[in-house]
């Protein structure tokens, strides 16, 4: 049952109820709705939700935000968008279970140094609603699986480009980092003169203002229509090659607190602020070589059995001849755990930080991460330059996070496009 369905249920009922009881009093408004989309609504309450939630948000970072009135379009805006998204996954057939979501918070959590009780508890004392934050983590993982389906297939990065990026990175031999706010004022590629003529005075408009003083996230989340508008349009930290190109020949020759002036691209017409940078010089890479045993399933099953298995180890029996009897990871089990050399960055976190607790030779207690259970043994340390491969490797992936960002804004508003909506005042 859809929500139109199951609001017009409620209102029958209600009505029922009146005349069953012969009440005169008047009608008692149990929910409204702000937006039709689709054969689906958004109801005034999941706007009201929104919009207390995203202003506590913002309230503990520090952001300013515009007046009620445009910042409560603005969220009706984004949830007409999740409203739109959460239909096309029905029909393609994507759904997220709970324990997906449990797995993404405890991610969290861990990051936070909490388990996810302790996490709960903390957002709870500082006034979030947590199911409505259990609600957001979950439409988070469904746009994450249709940008996969939908999106990263439309991108591809050449050769040629990849050389450009290593070329780029090598001329000054450090990787200059750029933190940026940025407002888009988005265009059609179909739309006409007119339209792009109204919208880059639009751009010059909110420029003058933003030279005379007012705040940029504040118009950023007002007028952006950026995919981080109501973040303040914050980009976070990027390298120039994580960028579009319009963008970084820009940033570099900018100073901390300047703004761009009116930026065309495809997408529209771009305002971008320069909030901080830094230099990174590259570093030699230290790498790790570890064997596992592994262990799926979440219960304190396999933590029981991989802590028996320990004690074998300790007693004398082959650490290689355990994992290929017990490990359950079929890319190491039969080579006797042993992983490939890793940095940062390219396990799951908690084996790195079980890793960096490891002397070599040591052997660590059973531990957990989403996959399942894990004993970790170092075998190997090293400090090394990347190599030709691994430099590649992370340009490629630069490139395709930069593409696929621009892509799924386009990809939003195409389906925002081929939907019906009507806003209710």
């Amino acid at each position: 049952m859809n929500k139109l369905h199951y609001l017009l249920l409620i209102c029958c009922l209600a009505i029922t109820s009146l005349t069953t009881t012969r009440l005169h009093a008047a009608d008692v408004v149990l929910d409204s709705i702000v937006a039709v989309v689709n054969e689906g609504v958004v109801l005034a309450s999941e706007l009201n939700t929104e919009v207390a939630f995203l202003k506590l948000q913002a309230e503990s970072s520090g952001q300013s935000l515009p007046d009620d009135a445009v910042f409560n379009k603005r969220v009706l805006e984004r949830l007409i968008n999740q409203e739109i998204q959460r239909q096309h996954a029905s029909k393609v057939g994507i759904a997220i279970d709970a324990s997906s979501v449990n797995r993404a918070i405890e991610q969290v959590a861990n990051g936070n140094n909490m388990d996810t009780q302790q996490f709960r508890q903390a957002l709870i004392s500082q006034g979030f609603n947590y199911d409505h934050y259990r609600t957001s983590v979950e439409h988070e993982l469904l746009l994450s699986r249709l940008v996969q389906r939908d999106v990263q297939s439309r991108v591809r990065i050449s050769k040629q480009e990849v050389e450009d990026y290593i070329s780029a990175s090598k001329k000054s031999g450090q990787q200059q980092r750029y933190r940026a706010q940025h407002i888009l004022l988005a265009v059609a590629p179909s739309a006409d003169q007119a339209t792009v003529s109204q919208t880059e005075a639009r751009a010059t408009a909110l420029l003058a203002k933003l030279r005379s003083g007012d705040d940029f996230a504040k118009a950023a989340a007002a007028n952006s229509d950026g995919a981080r508008a109501l973040e303040g349009g914050d980009l976070g930290w990027r390298v120039l090659q994580e960028l579009p190109d319009f963008l970084s020949e820009v940033l570099i020759n900018m100073s901390v607190g300047d703004i761009s002036e009116p930026l065309r691209s495809q997408n529209g017409f771009h305002i971008v602020k320069l909030t901080d940078k830094s230099d990174q010089s590259r570093e030699v890479r230290a790498e790790t070589l570890a064997r596992h045993i592994f262990i799926t399933g979440e219960t304190a099953d396999g933590a029981q059995k991989l802590a028996q298995v320990r004690a074998r180890i300790n007693a004398g029996e082959s650490f290689e001849a355990m994992a290929k009897e017990f490990s359950e990871d079929p890319n190491s089990a039969s080579s006797g755990g042993e992983l490939p050399w890793f940095s940062q960055g390219q396990m799951p976190e908690e084996i790195e930080s079980v890793a960096q607790t490891l002397d070599t030779g040591d052997l660590s207690e059973p531990f957990r991460t989403q996959y399942g259970w894990h004993l970790l043994e170092v075998l190997d340390r090293r400090q090394r330059d990347s190599t030709d491969e691994s430099v590649r490797a992370e340009a490629e992936k630069s490139l395709r996070q930069r593409k696929i960002e621009q892509e799924t804004e386009r990809w939003i508003r195409e389906l925002r496009d081929e939907s019906f909506v009507e806003v209710r005042e």
